[in-house]
């Protein structure tokens, strides 16, 4: 129960008591002012009227004593009035029943009025008459009673109901505070950032938010100034100091994640564009010339990296650039490069095209390649592109399996194989290591189609086509419905993680699709569910990543980015999704938390993780040292082949 709830009712209860109390007493008085007023009318009138009678000459004029007595009687006020002889004989007795059919019975029941009786001697000359006997009627008495009950009752609620109305609104402005501080209180558990401007009025409630404001600054000013540092440092390993591109080690940091087989990146198209004689060029155009050429060649490429929204664009050395886009379109890549060559002979001085040697090679790239196959291939195309002549482009494609299908026959392949349901399902485990013992976080789970053929294809294979043909939310829907059908059929204890495309959460009926799927499970089933999409997806999709992953937590599931590296902008998006745990390469974790020259932790991205709750899950440990190194830096969270191999789950 709120507070506001608890003191409008302790308020409530305590003002009833009172005005009952009031209403008891005020009702009390009320009764014995008119007991009183009984018993003081019956007597005044028994004197009055006894004098009256006492005037008459003749003791036998019975019809005036009569006369008197009814005009009195007749006035209502009286019950009885008898004149009794000096012997007890009755001379005349005036008297009626009580009837009150304005009054309630229990109200009768309930309360007590004694008849008021008072008597008068009739002493005519010297000669005693009688007695004067005269008693007040009850029912009038009764009838001023409950009248005056209700006219206190509706006075009492009246002044109840106005007294409740002014407490509430006094309440509502004091505990408004309350609401400020709980909001504030509800930002801190979910690690939000939330310091409130606005100071309460009530002491306490301002001391408490002084000091929450306090804590909070304190963990943002950490978070802020580990996020500066890893950004500065993380420019100083990654980036280029003449051309601000990424360099070669972020290409090597970067690369597990292109070549992995079960995302749409790990197949596309690489382009490297190499210079000769950048070394003469230096000498006779100096160094302010060198540098605009350079710029000039990254400002080219940088507009043909754009056709694909995922480029990994790098500069490898003083004279080779290089980019791996996952983008299939070869020839339209190949006109972007010509028409950057022509454009580039324009900017360069005729002297300096007798010697300066610009080559561009296209070549393919898929999950079997590594790096030095990668650059091999590069090296080979381009040499190939200088020979053919200077600002030359050169292409050499290798077939590759997949383009053997056409487009219409991919798109029939893929929809046979969600009709057929010859989509297949692998699960890696994600492993946390404490002390001695390890235990499974969660099994990340991986698609694959089992072609016409029977063979099983990874998700790289059919991936990127099913992205081109706008299939690829159907697969998540698929993988999603299968997932939870397993929930429902039978009883997991592993939390299974479900990656989502850049296609489903960019529609928000897929949105409200998996929220209808999700609420048919009990909470507990919905909290072995849990999603993650990739740091590329989150940083170009950043509003409805926000807004899946708040669905998401509310329902119960949990929410990670996968291949999580620091983008130049910081980790401030973090702050908006709240992930429960980011993955990320162990190559990026050992060069961005481990000085390579003094040999120790640095702890900056494990400060944001903290600050913001938010685990750490190193991927792609292949071998022991792996293993060692990140127990050293303190990485209890794992997944690679080397600790949990790949596995198809049992239909």
């Amino acid at each position: 129960m709120t507070l506001f709830k608890q003191m409008a009712v302790m308020l409530s209860l305590f003002l009833s008591i009172i005005l009952a109390c009031v209403m008891v007493l005020n009702f009390k008085t009320a009764t014995a002012f008119v007991q009183d007023q009984l018993y003081t009318n019956a007597q005044n009138t028994a004197h009055s009227l006894g004098l009256s009678l006492s005037k008459i000459a003749d003791p036998k004029d019975t019809a005036t004593m009569e006369t008197m007595i009814n005009a009195i009687f007749d006035s209502g006020y009286y019950e009885r009035i008898a004149l009794i002889g000096v012997e007890g004989n009755p001379i005349y007795v005036k008297e009626t029943d009580v009837l009150l059919s304005d009054v309630p019975q229990w109200f009768i029941h309930a309360v007590t009025i004694k008849n008021a009786y008072a008597t008068s001697d009739i002493m005519i000359g010297w000669n005693r008459l009688g007695t004067l006997e005269v008693s007040g009627h009850m029912g009038n008495a009764y009838r001023q009673l409950y009248k005056t009950l209700i006219d206190l009752i509706e006075t009492f609620v009246g002044i109840g109901l106005v007294v409740l109305g002014v407490l509430y609104l006094l309440l509502t402005l004091s505990l408004q505070s309350i609401k400020q501080i709980r909001d504030q209180a509800r930002g801190i558990i979910e690690n939000r950032f939330i310091i409130e401007p606005k100071m309460p009025f009530t002491t306490e409630f301002r001391s408490a938010t002084v000091a929450m404001n306090a804590m909070v600054s304190k963990v943002k000013d950490i978070f802020e100034r580990e996020n500066e540092t890893l950004i500065q440092y993380q420019e100083l390993l990654y980036k280029d100091t003449e051309t601000k591109l990424y360099n070669r080690h972020y290409l090597v940091t970067k690369l597990p994640e292109y070549l992995q087989g079960d995302t749409k990146l790990s197949q596309g198209l690489h382009v490297m564009l190499s210079i000769d004689e950048l070394d003469r060029f230096k000498k006779e155009y100096g160094y302010e010339n060198y540098i605009k050429l350079i710029k000039n060649v990254a400002e080219a490429l940088t507009n043909c990296a754009r056709l694909s929204e995922h480029t990994l664009f790098v500069r490898l050395n003083e004279s080779d650039f290089s980019l791996l886009m996952p983008f299939r379109d070869e020839i339209l890549l190949k006109k972007h490069l010509d028409e950057m060559l022509l454009e580039l002979q324009r900017t360069i001085s005729t002297q300096a095209l007798d010697y300066l040697v610009i080559g561009i090679g296209i070549g393919s790239y898929n999950e079997h390649d590594t790096l030095k196959s990668l650059l091999s291939k590069a090296d080979l195309t381009v040499s190939q592109a200088k020979q053919n002549g200077n600002f030359t482009c050169k292409m050499a494609l290798q077939q590759q399996h997949s383009l053997i299908l056409s487009r219409e026959e991919w798109r029939q392949e893929l929809v046979n194989g969600l009709n057929e349901s010859r989509f297949v399902f692998a699960t890696q485990n994600v492993i946390h290591y404490e002390s001695t013992t390890s235990s499974i976080v969660h099994e990340e789970v991986f698609i694959r189609l089992k072609g016409s053929d029977g063979s099983i294809y990874s998700a790289g294979y059919f991936l990127p086509m099913a992205t081109i043909l706008g299939l690829a939310d159907e697969i998540d829907r698929y993988m999603i419905q299968k997932m939870l059908q397993r929930f429902t059929s039978q009883e997991l204890h592993t939390p299974l993680a479900l990656n989502l495309s850049a296609e489903f959460v960019g529609h928000y009926a897929n949105i409200q699709w998996l929220k209808e799927q999700l609420e048919k499970l009990s909470p507990t089933e919905r909290s072995m569910v849990w999603f993650e999409t990739s740091n590329a997806v989150a940083l170009h999709n950043l509003e409805a990543i926000v807004s899946i992953s708040s669905q998401l937590k509310m329902l119960g599931c949990r929410f990670g980015i996968d291949n999580f590296t620091i983008p130049s902008e910081g980790a401030y998006y973090l702050q908006a999704i709240r992930p429960d745990y980011i993955k990320c390469t162990v190559v990026y974790l050992k060069d961005i938390m481990l000085d390579a020259t003094t040999g120790k932790n640095q702890e900056s991205l494990n400060n944001i993780a903290r600050s913001l709750g938010i685990s750490i899950i190193a991927t792609n440990i292949e071998e022991e040292q792996d293993l060692s190194t990140l127990k050293y830096l303190g990485i209890a969270y794992m997944q690679g082949r080397f600790i949990a191999p790949i596995a198809l789950l049992e239909e």
